[in-house]
């Protein structure tokens, strides 16, 4: 049986760069923004999100501000040049994969059904 768990994985670091493409956001936000854009096809728990941004704050690919709205802190992210650069390496990388796997599945796909 598959397991979409595995392949999330690989692809959080994308998801998280992309749309902090759009504009600075704080960990929910993100999460909500990428829930949407899936359309609910990829859903990222806080708490696989959180240690991401801390090590993408860590490697200088993000910036972190605070900023209090309606009372509460929030903590926004923004992507670095250094982060936009790393981004497009993930997005090479990732389409050139899709795309050989893609070849694979449909060279299969003829003899499998």
């Amino acid at each position: 049986m598959p397991n979409g768990d595995v392949f999330k994985r690989g692809t959080v670091e994308l998801a998280v760069l992309a749309v902090l493409q759009k504009e600075d956001m704080y960990g929910y936000q993100i999460v909500q923004e990428i829930d949407d854009l899936s359309e609910g096809c990829f859903t990222l728990p806080l708490g696989t999100l959180y240690p991401v941004l801390y090590r993408f704050v860590e490697a200088g690919l993000l910036s972190d501000r605070d900023e209090i709205v309606r009372k509460r802190l929030r903590k926004y992210y923004h992507l670095e040049p250094r982060g936009r650069a790393y981004y497009r390496e993930l997005l090479t990388e990732y389409r050139s994969i899709a795309k050989g796997i893609d070849l694979i599945t449909k060279g299969c796909e003829r003899d499998a059904f």
